[in-house]
């Protein structure tokens, strides 16, 4: 069972003109694109523990068996160094504990509408563990980088590496990135035997980015992004009693970020957009906002929104036949079906000195009446949550 994250912002005092422009540049948010920071002077050790739950089903929804989703522990682990003057070491290291219940398949209830069946909540405990460590070499007007890492949990594994590289030009205010980054995972479910699952299978995930970044003036700047991602393999639910997806998915997204300061107020405002499709027919957008508002030199308050919606997988069916043929494409994953959400959240951020600490909350809401897309099938099962984390880092 694997699941993402997203990180917090980054504090960054204001003071200069190069503060300014560090703000609108740091923590951009689009995935895979390089950092471009310069060599860190410092040594730099973070913590972060977070709480990830998953709202209870109703009866409604889930007539039959336990209504409890999943809850989620995770430990995030970082170190940042110096290596020489030119070079840094980066190791993450992560642990998460998972229990709940995950959909099984959907079937029709006696008002002849869709209802989930939830697998056994006392069935579904797993722990992931992952590191990966990266290095860069910075140049006069660039720099280079990579990863490797390796994941491993009770059902899946996977070991991965990333190369990245950029380029500044026009003093410094513009910046071109370009990455690649490959993972090879191995599948083995639990209870394959038991549930006629398949016991052993594999996947492959290939990725390339380009970013260009700009400099507006002291005050602002702009970000785009574009990556393809090519994935191989089984991308079915081993855990789902009837779920069958191409051996092959190609997708590709054009994300794009613009950072303003607002020198009266002593806040900058944070702006992504990102659109999204692949082959299996999914289209989706994400908008989100953020303000990061600074109190004195040491606090920060970072109100955030975000609006996501996607149309529904070629093959999505808010109802299981299993009278189809196995060779048919089928899948009643809410994931896969039309569906808008909604969340918001707030984060404050403490600069202790040597210390930083940061505390950030979250509330997720799906529903297929928040779509922007038109719903022919809506799914059961869509997802409701909070989360909380709470981090600490230290500078030496």
């Amino acid at each position: 069972m694997r699941l993402q994250l997203a990180d917090g912002a980054k504090l960054v005092k204001i003071s200069t003109s190069r503060s300014l422009i560090a703000l609108s540049t740091t923590a951009m948010a689009l995935p895979g694109i390089a950092s471009a920071d310069a060599p860190p002077t410092q040594h730099t050790v973070s913590y972060k523990i977070s709480n990830y739950k998953e709202d209870d089903l109703s009866r409604r929804e889930a007539p039959f068996g336990d209504l409890d989703r999943y809850d989620i522990d995770v430990h995030q682990f970082q170190l940042v160094s110096p290596v020489g003057r030119n070079m840094s070491l980066q190791v993450d290291a992560n642990y998460e504990s998972l229990s709940g219940a995950s959909p099984w398949f959907t079937s029709t209830g006696l008002d002849g509408q869709p209802v989930v069946n939830l697998s056994g909540a006392s069935g579904i405990r797993d722990r992931r563990s992952e590191i990966s460590v990266g290095s860069r070499y910075y140049l006069s007007n660039g720099s280079l980088g990579g990863n490797l890492g390796y994941s491993e949990e009770d059902d899946y594994r996977a070991i991965y590496f990333g190369l990245n590289g950029e380029r500044s030009f026009n003093n410094d205010l513009s910046t071109v990135s370009l990455g690649f980054s490959y993972s090879s995972d191995d599948i083995f479910p639990t209870d394959a035997q038991v549930f006629n699952r398949v016991k052993k299978e594999d996947k492959q995930s290939s990725s390339i980015f380009l970013s260009f970044s700009q400099v507006i003036n002291p005050l602002s700047s702009f970000q785009s992004a574009v990556s393809i991602t090519e994935q191989s393999g089984f991308l079915s639910d081993p855990y789902k009693l009837r779920d069958i997806r191409p051996e092959d998915k190609t997708q590709f997204a054009w994300s794009n970020s613009y950072r303003h300061f607002f020198i009266a107020a002593d806040a900058a405002w944070h702006l992504n957009y990102r659109y999204y499709h692949d082959d299996f027919g999914i289209s989706s957008h994400t908008t989100d906002m953020s303000w990061h508002q600074n109190f004195a030199d040491s606090f920060q308050v970072i109100p955030s929104l975000r609006y996501y919606s996607q149309s529904a997988a070629d093959f999505f069916t808010n109802v299981d036949n299993f009278l189809n043929p196995v060779s048919e494409y089928q899948s009643s994953d809410y994931r896969l079906s039309a569906f808008g959400a909604l969340s918001g959240g707030i984060s404050f951020v403490a600069d202790l000195g040597e210390w930083t600490a940061t505390l950030t909350t979250e509330r997720y809401m799906a529903n297929e009446k928040y779509s922007a897309y038109k719903v022919t099938q809506a799914s059961t099962a869509l997802v409701k949550y909070y989360r909380v984390s709470l981090g600490f880092a230290y500078s030496f």
